[in-house]
């Protein structure tokens, strides 16, 4: 699994630029989601290329026998 990182970024009239960098697919909206609801209305949301792909899976198989 990558490293999540935000990159966050307050103007001097006090407005937020956050920035999400090791995601895939729509998983940016849930790391921010927290962040959002505690700072306030977002006026705007530009998505990165990332955005548009898909999160990685990973599939397991396990073969038990006894």
């Amino acid at each position: 699994m990558e490293m999540q990182e935000l990159e966050i970024t307050i103007d001097s009239e006090g407005r937020m630029q956050v920035k999400v960098r090791g995601t895939h697919g729509d998983e940016c909206l849930g790391v921010t989601e927290d962040l959002e609801n505690a700072v306030g209305i977002v006026s705007e949301r530009t998505f990165m290329p990332e955005y548009y792909e898909q999160p990685e899976t990973v599939r397991e198989h396990r073969h038990i026998t006894r």
